[in-house]
């Protein structure tokens, strides 16, 4: 489930088609095949997406996944009203997702203020008996809140798949960083286990990530090397880790993705999971889920990713995170340089 806490916009919907404008604001990609749930009354309101089952998971028990993972978390957050915004040209599973939805509303106390089916050229109202009403042919490309978002950078991907794709390997990238591997020997050589070697290149990990967020300028090969082979150590992650606070989130969000670009697979988990924690605190929900996926493709024991998980699953926002990573805790003090 994509899930993102509620931004700092100001859009007031008066029309259908201003509903269907804010979903791609809000997500930071155009939905396809999929339900979003938009949030009212909570004290920290929220949007969700979900992708729309296929026709063959639409059981008793598909339904009541859905159900749970989309109005759990509005439950226990206090959420009043809902939207539901179905985005799909296949009525028919979106009308049962909907029939689930609204009775699992309307058993919790939550309203629902409307709900509409669009599949990109026309949208229909969904009545209160779950008919759908006249279809209206809608265009929201050049809707204010669209073109407003596109100017601010907020919907950077076509799509999820975009999204996705953007946080895949280039050769051409990682391929000096490769070299570097193999040159500087971190191919061969053990990641740093003793405290002291981890207090080492931890006070180097952080002191690196700090330099690219305040400046802007991405490490060079040879220190992108360096520093994928530290960041193997789950404790001189969280040294990375230990430089993101929600002022500098949209930098760490910019860095770990472009690491992430120039990251052999195998190494992927650390920053993966360090880019879905800065997207978590950025308030890009969408982002961080995938950075959660790239995360586990190369280690899908990451307790971190699931940490962050269970975060985004259950909206968490990021203003509820208050606390520092004292990464250092318990360790030595450093003596020397790392190699």
């Amino acid at each position: 489930m994509t899930t993102t806490p509620d931004a700092p916009l100001h859009l007031t919907a008066r029309s259908p088609e201003d509903l269907l404008a804010m979903a791609p604001v809000v997500l930071g990609f155009w939905p396809d095949d999929s339900v979003v749930m938009m949030t009212f009354g909570a004290l920290r309101p929220f949007h969700a997406r979900l992708p729309l089952p296929p026709a063959d998971e639409l059981d008793a028990c598909g339904l009541l996944e859905v159900e749970e993972c989309l109005l759990g978390p509005a439950e226990r957050h206090g959420v009043q009203a809902v939207v539901l915004l179905y985005f799909t040209d296949d009525p028919g599973r979106a009308g049962l997702v909907h029939a689930a939805l609204r009775e699992g509303c309307r058993a919790r106390g939550i309203g629902v203020v409307v709900a509409i089916v669009a599949d990109g050229a026309d949208y229909s109202v969904v009545g209160a008996d779950g008919a759908l009403g006249p279809r209206t042919s809608y265009d929201v490309t050049a809707h204010p809140f669209v073109v407003q978002a596109l100017v601010e950078g907020r919907i950077a991907h076509r799509t999820r798949a975009d999204m996705v794709a953007s946080l895949e390997t280039e050769p051409a990238l990682a391929a000096p960083v490769l070299e570097q591997l193999h040159e500087g020997g971190w191919e061969d050589t053990d990641p740093p286990l003793g405290a002291r070697a981890v207090r080492r290149h931890g006070n180097w990990v952080e002191a690196t990530v700090r330099l690219a967020t305040e400046t802007g300028e991405l490490p060079g090969a040879r220190r992108l090397a360096r520093l994928l082979w530290a960041l193997q150590v789950p404790r001189i992650r969280d040294a990375a880790w230990s430089a993101l606070d929600r002022a500098t989130a949209p930098r760490h969000v910019w860095l770990w993705t472009e690491v992430l670009r120039r990251t052999p697979d195998d190494l992927a988990a650390a920053p993966g999971v360090l880019l879905g924690l800065a997207a978590w605190q950025a308030g890009d929900g969408a982002l961080a889920w995938a950075a959660v996926d790239r995360c586990r493709r190369a280690d899908p024991d990451c307790r971190l990713a699931d940490f962050l998980a269970t975060l985004l699953e259950e909206a968490v926002p990021p203003d509820a995170w208050t606390g520092t990573v004292d990464w250092a805790s318990g360790l030595p003090p450093a003596a020397g340089d790392p190699r």
